[in-house]
């Protein structure tokens, strides 16, 4: 009997396949491969990424209905698809005009100079708010519409609007100047996190040409030194999908008013309606200004000193044009109660500024040839402005032999005139001491020595060369005990000088300054530093844990009653020698921690706002640092009966902020003790209950307890990267 091959349906299937081949190859061939197949698209779905960038590529205008082609990406450049019609928070549009273009609410022409027009931004979606008032607020919003959005499916789309173009007849559509469109995006990905972009596109439609940005007056860059992204601070308005400037100046344009008002916590009407200018130049001028004069003091600058936003850039065309003089509306945003103007200038029976003064350009401005405009106002012939050019410089510094006066020689320079004594304010500070004083310190290790020292102007006298010299005595003030252990000699100031009318120094008169009619504001302070022998150290001896930059940022020069250009200007007097009146600290990092941890304007844990990439680091804190005090045994001022109670270096770092009674419990205490921090919680309960927390051992224990603590060893476990870690989702609203 013959046997029976079994093939399994795998080797019948590659039988098969052989014999096919070989039909095929018996066929023969025409020699051509086929066309190639459509590339796949290196993408991913909008669910799936942390973020978005949309690039306007193209525009047209049919029929008043604006069409937008652009592609949307992610970080790394890949095409984002499956963008939805609901994730196109908004789109404006609009074009350059002139002032000419349009009226006010009153039917009147915004133009204030006759022939000399301001380019304006004109919305081409307008809303009417009532009573002759209009706003350019009306954007088209993705969610109104079902099927504007086309996904091309490679990472472009298509968007037709379904918003006609609609000015309130207040101008016309213009294809042969520079539009403008606006569109933000706003989305969220699958693990819930909210992605948004803002971008721009300008260009003329009558010839299909790319046109630059037009109204270049202040960089983003400025506005994010303080309103930074991600911080309770940011520009993110209308539901957080306006997160730039430049997002704002398509809606709040110029022609921008409305009665508004004012409501309480629970949404009820406060007041009466008032007119407001609700330009984004109003609002931006009325905020900060007012913020600055307000309970908060948010603002943390000069409300006059108009280049804190307006810096020179010359990568911005229109950077000087708040130097222009062409426009009243902005000088009223600050200019605007009987504190901002003359008393002649201010009508107190309507409460208003009286209406023959009302166009200030007829008189401010160097058009005209009057009085100061906004330039000459704020700064060439400002006082306050004036006085930040002045520089103090100490040259010489002469230690006694027996260590008890020490003589510092110093001048006052405006650019290369030096300023008299005679021109530095002579008046006695109302809470002791002098308004103008010089500040003496010694550094050891890596804290100063000493409780702050103003060295009043009662100790000044006037060289015959035109410099200032100060003796510094050990009978007024602590003068051996700064020098202790070899210390550095820092030297700062606190000078105000004497400013007649239009910023002009001037001799200075007492009855003048009290009466107002002279001025005597700070000047700004540098620290110098030499060794006891006379000789200058060229930088601070002390670890540096933030740059003046990162203050100045958003402080410029203006910091509440010093104004410093370093640390160590301030550090000085808010050093670990010093208390707050029996409860808390007066250190520096206190200090500035509890102000922005209170005010909220940074998330309250991002330490690199201040402290760059690492200054925060626990194992920055020099290992010979003096310990921080942070109370008195009792609660009460140190005097005769009471000491101070102190915290050491690392420990004294964490609890600025982690402190009672709600961020520091017992066994935190314990932990950090277990590590070698020295700390203690002192209650105090006052008659009517309440209850006040100074920290740390007396000074008196210190040193056995520190010895027995052994080394702090806290940064072994919380480094940098585990204190980001730790730190970085937390934060408050607005």
């Amino acid at each position: 009997m013959m046997k029976r091959f079994n093939l399994k349906s795998s080797y019948t299937a590659l039988l098969g396949a052989g014999l096919l081949s070989l039909t095929v190859i018996g066929c023969g061939s025409d020699g051509n491969d086929g066309e190639d197949g459509k590339d796949g698209v290196v993408g991913s779905p909008i669910s799936s990424v942390s973020a978005v960038n949309a690039d306007i590529t193209s525009a047209s205008v049919k029929d008043g209905f604006l069409t937008v082609n652009f592609t949307l990406s992610d970080a790394n450049g890949a095409a984002v698809l499956k963008l939805q019609n609901s994730d196109i928070a908004a789109v404006s549009f609009g074009r350059i005009g002139t002032e000419d273009d349009v009226k006010n609410y009153k039917g009147e022409p915004l133009t204030d100079i006759e022939g000399k027009p301001r380019d304006i931004w004109l919305s081409y979606f307008n809303k009417d708010k009532g009573d002759g008032h209009y706003t350019g607020s009306s954007y088209f919003k993705g969610g109104d519409c079902e099927d504007c959005l086309t996904d091309n499916g490679d990472g472009t789309y298509t968007l037709v609007l379904n918003k006609a173009i609609d000015t309130l007849d207040k101008y016309a559509y213009a294809a042969d100047v520079t539009n403008g469109i606006y569109l933000g995006i706003k989305s969220s990905n699958a693990a819930g996190a909210t992605l948004r972009d803002n971008s721009f596109f300008y260009w003329q439609p009558s010839s299909d040409m790319v046109q630059q940005k037009p109204k270049s007056i202040i960089a983003e860059e400025t506005c994010q030194n303080c309103h930074r992204p991600g911080h309770a601070g940011a520009l993110a308005f209308h539901g957080s999908k306006h997160e730039t400037l430049e997002s704002c100046t398509f809606c709040h344009t110029d022609y921008n008013s409305y009665m508004k008002q004012d409501k309480d916590a629970d949404g009820k009407p406060v007041g009466e309606p008032y007119f407001f200018d609700g330009s984004i130049k109003g609002m931006a001028h009325d905020i900060h200004s007012h913020s600055f004069f307000d309970e908060k003091g948010i603002y943390p600058q000069m409300a006059s000193n108009c280049q804190t936003c307006h810096q020179p850039d010359q990568n911005l065309a229109m950077a000087d044009a708040w130097k222009a003089d062409l426009d009243t509306a902005t000088c009223m945003n600050c200019h605007n109660s009987p504190y901002a103007v003359p008393s002649w200038h201010w009508d107190k029976d309507n409460n208003q500024i009286a209406e023959s003064k009302q166009n200030c350009m007829s008189c401010h401005s160097v058009h005209t040839g009057g009085y100061r405009g906004g330039e000459a106002g704020h700064y060439t012939e400002n006082a306050n402005a004036h006085a930040t050019q002045l520089k103090v410089v100490f040259d010489e510094v002469a230690v006694a032999a027996d260590k008890q006066t020490v003589t510092a020689t110093f001048k006052v320079l405006d650019g290369d005139e030096l300023v008299p004594l005679s021109q530095i304010d002579p008046r006695p500070y109302k809470y002791g001491g002098y308004n103008s004083a010089i500040v003496f310190n010694g550094i050891s290790g890596d804290d100063f020595s000493v409780n702050y020292q103003k060295v009043g102007f009662n100790t000044f006298t006037a060289l015959d060369d035109g410099r200032i010299q100060s003796v510094i005595s050990n009978a007024d003030f602590t003068v051996t005990d700064a020098l202790a252990n070899n210390a550095t000699i820092a030297l700062s100031s606190q000078l105000h000088v004497c400013f007649g009318a239009k910023g002009l120094r001037a001799v200075c008169d007492v009855t003048q300054l009290d009466s107002g009619k002279q001025t005597a504001p700070y000047l700004v302070s540098d620290t110098f530093f030499f060794k006891q022998d006379g000789t200058k150290v060229d930088k601070t001896p002390r670890t540096q844990h933030a740059e003046m930059k990162a203050c100045q940022d958003c402080h410029t020069t203006a910091i509440t009653h010093r104004y410093s250009n370093d640390m160590d200007g301030c550090a000085s007097c808010h050093n670990g020698t010093r208390d707050k009146k029996g409860i808390g600290s007066s250190n520096l990092a206190y200090i500035v921690h509890s102000k922005h941890y209170i005010n909220g304007f940074f998330k309250k844990t991002d330490c690199q706002t201040c402290h760059g990439t690492a200054g925060f680091g626990l194992d920055k804190i020099a290992a010979n640092a003096a310990p921080v005090a942070f109370g008195t045994t009792d609660g009460q001022r140190l005097g005769a009966t009471n000491e101070q109670t102190l915290v050491s270096p690392q420990t004294a770092a964490c609890v600025s902020c982690h402190t009672k009674p709600y961020a520091l419990n017992d066994a935190a205490v314990g932990h950090i003790k277990s590590f070698g921090g020295v700390l203690a919680v002192n209650e105090f309960v006052a008659q009517d209950g309440t209850k006040s927390y100074a920290l740390g051992v007396p000074a008196s224990d210190y040193e056995a307890e520190a010895n027995a603590a052994g080394p702090e060893s806290c940064s072994t476990c919380h480094t940098t990267d585990k204190l980001l870690e730790q730190h970085k989702n937390w934060g408050f609203g607005w």
